[in-house]
C-alpha cells in the first residue's frame, strides 16, 4: 500500500530561508522512516508544493492535493498560511502536521501543533531575561499575527513579573532598514530587545545592531526565532553573544541528536546546520507515519486518537503529545557562539505541560488545569460533544477542542451560558467533588424541537434579528452610522454584508447621499483602478472620449460600499490608503488633486488581522485606518433563532410577488431548516425558500417533502450522531464517577442524582459495581 504525504513549505518567498530548512528535514525524516520500516507493508511518498509565503497560495495547493486525495499534510510554516488552509482540512477531513512555532491561541482537531507555544517558550525567556539582564524590554517584530499576539502575551507575563515594556515596533515582512530603530533603543534604558522578527528581516537587524557598535553583553537581542539556520545565513560573528529559547539545539548533547545531525550532514552535506523548527519537522513526519503504520490508515480520527497521550525519545528530548493537540518538552535557552552553534546557559529540567489558549495570566490555574486536564479529555476523547471545566465562580479552568470550536472560551474566561443557549446549544452542567468544587459542563447541539425565538426582537432599519450576539453587532452600527468614521464589516459570503452597510447609511446623516457600491473580487485587477478613482481622456488605450468619473467622486456627499476589500490587489492598496487620508483624489493620466467627501465602508469575509504584511495579502497600515468601527455578522448557523422570522419575511415576499402561495411552514420543516449547517448562509436560505415555494405553491404550508433531499437527510443523520454521542459521555460520565469514588451515595451525590436512578443508569448501560474502588456500599 502507497501512502502520500503532502509537503506544504515555502520554497520561494519572504520565509524560505526558514521553510527550505524544513523541507529537507521533512524529506530526510520520511526516508529514514521508511528505511528504518523497510519490512512495513506501507510505503510513503510525498508530494511538494511551494507555497510562497502566502496563505492564499497556501489554501490553493492544499486544495489541490486534498481533492487527489491526500488526507496528511506536513508543513504551513506561518499562522496566516495555516489558518487559510483550515476550511480544507475541515471539508476533507484532512490532517496537518503544524511544525512550527506560533502563538498558541487555537485547538483545532485536523492539527497537530507540534512546536513550542508561548507558555513553554517565552515565559521561559523573560523569567531568564530579567533574572540575568533586568526589568525594561524593548520589543521589535514583523506586523503579522504571531508577533503581535506574542507580544500582548509578553505585555501581561512583564507586568506580574514587574517589568516594563520601554518600546514595541512593528515592521512589514522582509523590512530590511533597522538603523532608526535602533537609534532608539540606544537611546533609551532598555536592558534587553526581544526579537520578533522573521525571514528576511532577521539578518538585516543582527547585523545593523553590530555595525552601530552595540554590545550584547550590555543589551543583548533575545528571540524565540534566531536559529542555527539563521545564523548561517548571516554569520556568525553577528550572533555571537546573543540568546535564543528551543526545545532543540543542533549542540545538544544525547544520542538521538546525534543520529539526526549526522544524517542529515550525509544526506545534505557538512555544512547543514539543524533548527529548531527542523528538528519539529523530523518529529512530526515521524510520529504521524508511526501512527499511520501502526493503524494501516490515514483517517484522522483514528491518527489523533492512537497519539493521544504518547510519549517518544526524539532529538530535543523526551517528549509528550497532549490531548490539547499540543506537546509538552523540555525547554531550553541558548547562547550563540562564534562557530554558529549554542552554548546551553540554560534548561527547564522537566517537561512544560503545553497550554495553548492560554491570556490571562502567567501563573494562575496551572494547578487548576493540570488537574482537570485527564478528566476533562478522557472524557471527551470518544465524543465529539464540548466539555469545560469551571470553578464555583463560573472561570473556565479547562476546554476541550471541541468546546473551543465551539464557544473560543479559552482558560482564564468566565463561562456564557446564555449565548450558548442563545445559538442553538444544550448545556449539561454536573458538580465534581474535587477540586475546589468545581463543575463540568458538557454542550450538545440541540435536537428534538425546533428553537423557539426569544421574546425580544433588535430592529437597525429593515434589519431585525432574535439573536443577541447579532443585537450587540447591530447596536455598533447603530452607533457608527451617526459618524462618518470608517466600518469594516467582517462575514461569511451570504451574510448580507451589503445589506448591513446600506442600512448604516440610510440611517446616517448621509442619507440623502449616494451609496455606491464596488465589488474587489468581481473587477479584473487592471480595472479597479480606473473604476475607483476615475481616468482622463486618452488615459489607456480604450478609454472613452472625455474620460469617467471613478467611484469615489460618484460617491461624493454619499457612501462608498468596498465589498471584499480582501481581494484587493496589493498596490492598490497604497493608492486607497492615499485617498482615506488626504480626502482627494487624483484620476488615471491626471495631475490635478479632487476633493472627496465620501464615508467609506468596507467588508470582507476573510480575516484581514491574520493576513496583514503577507505578500499578496492586506496592508497593516490601510487595515488600522479602515478597522475605527468593527461589525461582525454571524452566520446563520449562528442565528438558529432568526430561521422562522427571516423564512417568514422570504414567504411574504414570494407571495406578493407572485400573488399565491404558502406562508407558513409546518414544524417539522422548520426543525429540518434549523439542523442544517448553512454554509452559504442568509443566502442560501433565501433560495432554498424560493425552491420550496414555488413546489408548495398551490399548498397552505412548506413540509419536509417541499425541501431538498440534503435537508431530510443531514436532519435524519445529526439526530442519531447527537444521540449516540449523548449515549456514549453518559456511560462514559457515570464510570468515571464510579472509578473515582467508594460507593453508590458519593457516586449519586457528585452526579447529582438519586442513588436510585443511579442504579437504574447502571442496569440501563449494563455498568457493574466492580467500577467502585472496592466493593464497599
Amino acid at each position: 500500500m502507497n501512502i502520500c504525504i503532502g509537503f506544504l513549505f515555502s520554497l520561494t518567498g519572504i520565509t524560505s530561508l526558514t521553510e527550505i530548512g524544513q523541507y529537507r528535514a521533512a524529506v530526510y525524516a520520511l526516508e529514514k522512516f521508511q528505511i528504518d520500516n523497510s519490512k512495513s507493508n506501507i510505503t510513503f511518498t510525498f508530494e511538494a508544493r511551494d507555497i510562497r509565503s502566502d496563505p492564499i497560495e497556501s489554501y490553493r495547493q492544499a486544495l489541490d492535493m486534498a481533492r487527489s486525495g491526500i488526507k496528511v499534510f506536513v508543513g504551513c510554516y506561518t499562522s496566516a498560511c495555516r489558518k487559510a488552509i483550515l476550511p480544507v482540512l475541515e471539508q476533507y477531513d484532512c490532517l496537518l502536521i503544524y511544525p512550527a512555532l506560533y502563538e498558541g491561541q487555537e485547538i483545532h482537531p485536523n492539527v497537530f501543533y507540534v512546536g513550542e507555544i508561548p507558555n513553554q517558550q517565552i515565559t521561559s525567556l523573560l523569567k531568564f531575561t530579567i533574572e540575568q539582564f533586568g526589568k525594561k524590554v524593548y520589543l521589535i517584530g514583523n506586523d503579522y499575527v504571531y508577533p503581535r499576539y506574542t507580544n500582548q502575551q509578553i505585555r501581561e507575563m512583564l507586568y506580574e513579573l514587574d517589568g516594563k515594556v520601554i518600546g514595541e515596533k512593528y515592521v512589514p515582512l522582509g523590512h530590511k532598514e533597522f538603523s532608526t530603530y535602533l537609534e532608539e533603543i540606544k537611546h533609551s534604558s532598555s536592558n534587553a530587545i526581544l526579537s520578533t522578527l522573521v525571514g528576511e528581516s532577521i539578518l538585516p537587524f543582527y547585523k545593523m545592531y553590530y555595525e552601530l557598535g552595540f554590545n550584547p553583553e550590555e543589551i543583548p537581542i533575545i528571540s524565540p526565532i534566531t536559529t542555527e539556520l539563521e545564523i548561517q545565513a548571516m554569520g556568525p560573528k553577528y550572533a555571537a553573544g546573543h540568546y535564543s529559547c528551543f526545545s532543540y539545539f543542533q549542540s545538544l548533547d544525547i544520542p538521538e541528536n546525534d543520529l539526526l545531525v549526522k544524517g542529515m550532514k550525509e544526506k545534505y552535506g557538512l555544512d547543514t546546520v539543524i533548527s529548531s523548527v527542523m528538528c519539529s519537522t523530523y518529529i512530526g513526519v515521524q510520529i504521524v507515519l508511526d501512527a499511520i503504520c501502526h493503524l494501516q490508515s490515514t483517517e484522522r480520527k483514528k491518527i489523533t486518537k492512537y497519539l493521544y497521550e504518547k510519549e517518544f525519545s526524539s532529538p530535543s528530548g523526551k517528549i509528550k503529545i497532549e490531548s490539547n493537540h499540543h506537546l509538552s518538552r523540555e525547554m531550553r535557552i541558548g547562547k550563540a557562539k562564534e562557530n554558529g552553534q549554542f552554548e546551553i546557559v540554560w534548561s527547564s529540567e522537566k517537561q512544560i505541560f503545553a497550554r495553548p489558549l492560554l491570556t490571562n495570566t502567567l501563573f494562575d490555574s496551572a494547578d487548576e488545569e493540570d488537574i482537570w486536564k485527564g478528566l476533562v479529555e478522557e472524557i471527551g476523547k470518544e465524543v465529539s460533544d464540548g466539555i469545560i471545566a469551571v470553578d464555583q465562580n463560573d472561570k473556565i479552568l479547562y476546554v476541550n477542542p471541541h468546546a473551543y470550536e465551539i464557544t473560543k472560551a479559552k482558560s482564564g474566561d468566565l463561562f456564557d451560558e446564555a449565548n450558548l443557549l442563545d445559538i442553538g446549544y444544550e448545556v449539561m452542567k454536573r458538580k465534581m467533588r474535587k477540586p475546589y468544587n468545581a463543575f463540568l459542563i458538557f454542550i450538545k447541539k440541540r435536537s428534538g424541537q425546533a428553537i423557539q425565538q426569544s421574546n425580544e426582537k433588535y430592529h437597525f432599519g429593515k434589519i431585525a434579528t432574535y439573536n443577541p450576539a447579532f443585537q450587540k453587532e447591530l447596536r455598533i452600527a447603530s452607533i457608527s452610522s451617526q459618524f462618518d468614521a470608517n466600518v469594516l464589516i467582517f462575514g461569511e459570503t451570504g451574510t448580507g454584508k451589503e445589506v448591513l452597510a446600506r442600512t448604516i447609511h440610510e440611517q446616517s446623516p448621509r442619507r440623502n447621499g449616494p451609496f455606491i457600491a464596488l465589488n474587489a473580487g468581481a473587477i479584473p485587477r487592471e480595472l479597479i483602478a480606473s473604476e475607483l478613482f476615475g481616468y482622463v481622456e486618452g488615459a489607456f488605450t480604450g478609454s472613452k472620449k472625455g474620460g469617467s468619473v471613478g467611484k469615489f467622486e460618484a460617491a461624493n456627499g454619499g457612501t462608498l460600499f468596498l465589498d471584499e476589500i480582501g481581494e484587493m490587489p496589493l498596490e492598490l492598496q497604497v493608492s486607497l490608503l492615499r485617498v482615506l487620508e488626504e480626502r482627494k483624489v487624483v484620476r488615471i493620466g491626471d495631475y490635478k488633486e479632487r476633493p472627496v467627501n465620501v464615508r467609506v465602508i468596507a467588508a470582507t469575509n476573510r480575516n484581514l488581522k491574520e493576513e496583514i504584511a503577507y505578500q499578496g495579502s492586506f496592508r497593516s497600515d490601510l487595515y488600522y485606518r479602515l478597522n475605527v468601527f468593527t461589525i461582525q455578522i454571524p452566520p446563520l448557523r449562528h442565528r438558529l433563532e432568526d430561521i422562522p422570522y427571516l423564512s417568514a419575511q422570504f414567504l411574504r415576499q414570494f407571495h406578493q410577488y407572485y400573488g399565491k402561495g404558502p406562508l407558513e411552514l409546518c414544524d417539522s420543516a422548520l426543525q429540518m431548516l434549523q439542523s442544517y449547517y448553512w454554509p452559504g448562509n442568509i443566502r442560501e436560505l433565501k433560495n432554498v425558500m424560493e425552491r420550496a415555494f414555488l413546489l408548495a405553491i398551490h399548498e397552505t404550508k412548506i413540509c419536509p417533502m417541499h425541501l431538498p433531499e440534503d435537508f431530510q437527510s443531514s436532519s435524519t443523520i445529526k439526530q442519531s450522531h447527537v444521540v449516540g454521542n449523548l449515549k456514549s459521555l453518559e456511560k462514559q460520565m457515570i464510570e468515571q464517577v464510579l472509578q473515582e469514588t467508594k460507593n453508590m451515595t458519593e457516586a449519586a451525590k457528585i452526579l447529582g442524582v438519586t442513588r436510585s436512578t443511579l442504579y437504574r443508569k447502571m442496569n440501563k448501560w449494563n455498568i457493574r459495581k466492580k467500577h467502585f474502588k472496592n466493593s464497599s456500599n
